[in-house]
């Protein structure tokens, strides 16, 4: 059954919301989420101070309310490429062959798995230990925590961090966000071109997406694959109206 327009129109603007506009506010905020300072100096003697210059890969550090607030506007923006995501393979079915529709499936089991675990961790890693952070600080500021009480702290938030299952870096959480966001980008990349909606030069993008994304969303990661997933929606898009106009 064909679509109303009013169905069209709004898959529309989600289209260039999910896959434009959060992909672009995640490339701005991206490029100053800073990465590799788990072993040094430490995530809390890091992370808990402002970095005016850049430091471990990012333009900048603004400090700890900055991590709040970027995980804030990061966790919602990934919820809108998830949706941009499952939008791409959205209309494949069984009138594109078998293997399409069970890439398609595919794509979009493993785009549930990548917002779930990207989710989880940004809870965690992100606005759960940006507030934390900042609440050593206001407490430590007001005399109810001494030195000693905040060292003991450091400690405990730094083994969470570096926690092999919920950790903020390489824990099992992040790996499998980061795995299964690769592979929505593989499954959709395949069930594209088996239904004959894309070539495979157009999926090289999003793929690039996938792996980039797979490596790291902190920048300069994070800012090329959230680039790449533009290129590759504005190409598959593209395609598409060049398919109804021919």
């Amino acid at each position: 059954m064909p679509r109303s327009n009013p169905d069209r129109t709004v898959r529309r603007i989600l289209w260039w919301l999910c896959l434009l506009v959060a992909p672009a506010v995640l490339i701005a905020i991206e490029l100053y989420h800073p990465a590799g300072f788990t072993e040094q100096p430490g995530m809390y003697q890091f992370l808990s101070y402002a970095e005016p210059q850049a430091h471990h890969s990012a333009l900048d550090y603004f400090g700890p309310q900055w991590w709040f607030t970027l995980h804030m506007i990061q966790t919602p923006m990934i919820g809108l490429v998830a949706v941009g995501l499952w939008l791409m393979v959205e209309d494949i079915d069984s009138g594109d062959g078998t293997a399409a529709m069970t890439f398609a499936w595919l794509a979009r089991a493993a785009t549930l798995v990548f917002l779930v675990y990207y989710t989880v961790l940004d809870a965690i890693g992100g606005i759960g230990l940006g507030q934390t952070l900042l609440t050593v600080q206001n407490l430590a500021d007001a005399g109810e925590l001494d030195l000693r009480q905040v060292e003991g702290i450091t400690v405990l938030l730094n083994t969470v961090w570096a926690d092999p299952v919920i950790g903020g870096v390489g824990s099992l959480v992040s790996r499998i966000g980061s795995w299964a966001a690769f592979a929505t980008a593989v499954f959709a990349a395949a069930a594209l071109v088996l239904a004959d909606r894309a070539g495979w030069a157009n999926m090289v993008p999003l793929l690039g997406f996938g792996w980039e994304l797979q490596v790291s969303h902190a920048s300069p990661h994070g800012p090329i694959a959230f680039g790449l997933l533009i290129v590759a929606a504005g190409w598959l898009r593209w395609s598409r109206s060049r398919r109804i106009l021919a």
